[in-house]
């Protein structure tokens, strides 16, 4: 196998290559680079001619080149990140205090909720929770659309009430 040969099977397989491990490791300049290393491996290959199908040669390589990349970030876990680095690895889940904070704001509205007239509050889940019109709702509660409307009014005057009294 010739540099020629080498050089053409770089542009046929670079950009699909590349966008395989891109996929993989979310970084366009990590994907380049082991997209690189893949090539690379292939040209020191003494034995070329013995490869079979080169793209599954190449996927192969590209494989076994990103779980190498992952061992040594995992090794890396303790160094200092830069911003990039940090924004890209950004766990997917809230912080514990938000975590908590929402859970708290939750159970109060639970409660205010709760504490809202048994119609009201039926009107209220109706429109948010089922996404109900008012129309709807009166044939289901044997009440007129306007009355609907208003136990509606009545429930947001409520929730309005008690988070301006919350701190």
């Amino acid at each position: 196998m010739t540099d020629a040969d080498l050089k053409a099977l770089f542009l046929a397989h670079r950009d699909e290559l590349q966008v395989y491990l891109r996929r993989r490791v979310g970084c366009q300049e990590t994907a380049a680079d082991l997209t690189q290393e893949t090539f690379l491996k292939l040209a020191e290959r003494e034995d070329r001619s013995r490869i079979e199908s080169v793209r599954a040669y190449l996927f192969q390589s590209a494989r076994n080149l990103l779980v190498d990349h992952r061992r040594r970030e995992r090794y890396r876990q303790g160094e200092e990140l830069t911003e990039e680095q940090r924004q890209r690895h950004e766990p997917l889940t809230p912080p514990l205090e938000q975590r908590i904070a929402a859970s708290e704001q939750l159970e109060r509205l639970y409660a205010i909720i709760q504490a809202m007239p048994p119609r009201c509050r039926e009107v209220f889940l109706l429109v948010r929770l089922e996404g109900l019109t008012y129309a709807r709702i009166g044939e289901r509660l044997g009440i007129s659309p306007k009355t609907a409307f208003s136990h509606m009014v009545r429930a947001l005057e409520l929730l309005e009430q008690h988070t301006r009294e919350l701190p």
